[in-house]
C-alpha cells in the first residue's frame, strides 16, 4: 500500500524495497515521478508500506545541538561552491578515505539524479546546487549493496531523501554510513525546469551545453547562467531570473513540500547544512566577517557526523555559533514553505496555456 498522493515526497523507498518489480514509476500532470502498482506483480508482501517514511519515519534519537559557520581554505574550492564550499570539504574527505560518495547531479541532458561516484576527480558532478527535484532511481539499492561489501558511504540529499534512506535500509550502519541532509525550500517540478531550459533554448535558437544554478561574483546576489552550443550564454541575477523568482514564489513545489516533515529541528541525518543567510560574526576573530564569498551553515545531529566533521576541520575555516540565534532566523528549521494563494490556479492555467503565458504572469 503505498501512501497518498499529496502525501508522497518521491523518494523511491518504495520502489527500490519490491522484490517483484511491481512499483513502476509514472510521471504526474505537473511533471513529478509519483510511484504506482502494477497489480498483476504485486505479491501483498507491504514490504513498500513497511519502508515509506511517510508511515514510517525515521528518527536520530541523539540531536545533538552544534551549529557552525564554516567555509573551505581553498578560495577556489570555496568560489565553485554556492555556499562557503563544506560539502566539497566533506566529499574531499570522504573520498580520501575510499568512500563512495552519493548525491545529485545534472546529467548531459539537463536532469537532475542522484549518481555514486569513489573517484576523487569525479567530485566536481556533485557540487553546486541544483533547483529541482533529483531522481534517486535504484540509488538505495545501490547503496544497500556498498554497505553489505563492507564499503563506506557518504549520501547527501533533501532530508526526505535520507529518511527514505534509513527507511529503507531499516538501520543507521553507523560508522559506515554518513548522511548529509540539506536546509530545503522544496523540491520544483522537473517538468517546470525543463519548460523554461526549452523557453531558453527558442530564445537563443540554439541548445543549451551547460547550466548553473548559482555562479559567484557575490554569495548573497548570484548569477544563474546557461550557455549554448553557440558560444554564447544566458546570464541573469538570483532577483531577475524567471525560473528563481518562480521558484521562490513556490508555485511549482511538489505537494508534499507545503506539509513538510523535515521542516524542523527533528533532523534525519547526520549533518544539515545550507547557507547560512542569517551569518552573524562575534568579532572574537578577525577571519570571522561575511566577505560576500559564501559561508555554510552546519548543523551537527549526530555523533556518526561529528566524527565525519573532526577530520574535515583542517579544511575548514569554522567558527561554532549560538544555536537559538542561528536558528531564530532559519524559517526551513521551523515551517515548510507556505502553499502560495495563487497555487490551484497556477496549474489550471499551466494545463490551458503556454509556458510564456505562465512565465509572463507567474514568474
Amino acid at each position: 500500500m503505498l501512501c497518498s498522493k499529496n502525501s508522497c515526497t518521491g523518494c523511491l523507498s518504495c520502489q527500490n524495497i519490491c522484490p517483484k518489480n511491481a512499483i513502476q514509476v509514472i510521471t504526474d500532470k505537473q511533471g513529478f515521478w509519483q510511484p504506482q502498482i502494477d497489480k498483476e506483480k504485486c505479491i501483498n508482501c507491504r514490504l513498500c508500506h513497511k519502508s515509506c517514511p511517510v508511515y514510517f519515519k525515521p528518527h536520530n534519537e541523539e540531536n545533538l545541538t552544534e551549529i557552525y559557520a564554516c567555509w573551505h581554505k581553498n578560495p577556489q574550492k570555496r568560489q565553485q561552491a554556492a555556499s562557503g564550499g563544506l560539502f566539497t570539504a566533506l566529499m574531499l574527505q570522504a573520498l580520501s578515505q575510499n568512500f563512495y560518495v552519493c548525491g545529485s547531479t545534472l546529467t548531459d541532458d539537463l536532469k537532475a539524479k542522484h549518481i555514486i561516484i569513489n573517484k576523487i576527480e569525479d567530485y566536481p558532478l556533485l557540487i553546486g546546487s541544483k533547483y529541482v527535484q533529483s531522481f534517486i532511481g535504484t540509488t538505495y539499492k545501490d547503496i544497500r549493496k556498498l554497505l553489505l561489501q563492507g564499503e563506506k558511504v557518504l549520501f547527501s540529499g533533501t532530508p526526505c531523501q535520507v529518511a527514505g534512506l534509513y527507511a529503507f535500509l531499516k538501520k543507521r550502519y553507523e560508522n559506515q554510513l554518513f548522511t548529509v541532509d540539506l536546509l530545503c525550500h522544496g523540491v520544483p517540478s522537473p517538468q517546470i525546469f525543463k519548460d523554461y531550459l526549452n523557453h531558453l533554448k527558442s530564445t537563443h535558437n540554439a541548445n543549451i551545453i551547460d547550466f548553473k544554478f548559482r555562479e559567484k561574483p557575490g554569495w548573497r546576489r548570484y548569477q544563474v547562467i546557461a550557455k549554448f552550443d553557440n558560444n554564447k550564454k544566458d546570464i541573469s541575477y538570483k532577483d531577475t531570473n524567471e525560473y528563481i523568482k518562480g521558484f521562490l514564489k513556490g508555485n511549482f513545489l511538489r505537494s508534499s513540500c507545503y506539509n513538510c516533515a523535515y521542516t524542523n529541528l527533528d533532523r534525519v541525518s547526520d549533518l544539515t547544512i545550507g547557507d547560512f543567510w542569517n551569518y552573524f560574526s562575534d568579532n572574537v576573530n578577525s577571519e570571522d566577517i561575511d566577505d560576500d564569498k559564501g559561508i555554510s551553515m552546519l548543523l551537527i545531529n549526530t555523533q556518526n557526523g561529528k566524527s565525519l566533521f573532526n577530520k574535515t576541520k583542517e579544511d575548514l575555516i569554522y567558527f561554532a555559533k549560538d544555536f537559538q540565534k542561528s536558528i531564530e532566523k532559519s524559517p526551513r528549521l521551523h515551517k515548510p514553505t507556505k502553499k502560495p494563494e495563487t497555487y490551484e490556479q497556477f496549474w489550471q492555467d499551466y494545463a490551458q496555456h503556454d509556458f510564456s503565458y505562465m512565465l509572463k504572469n507567474y514568474f
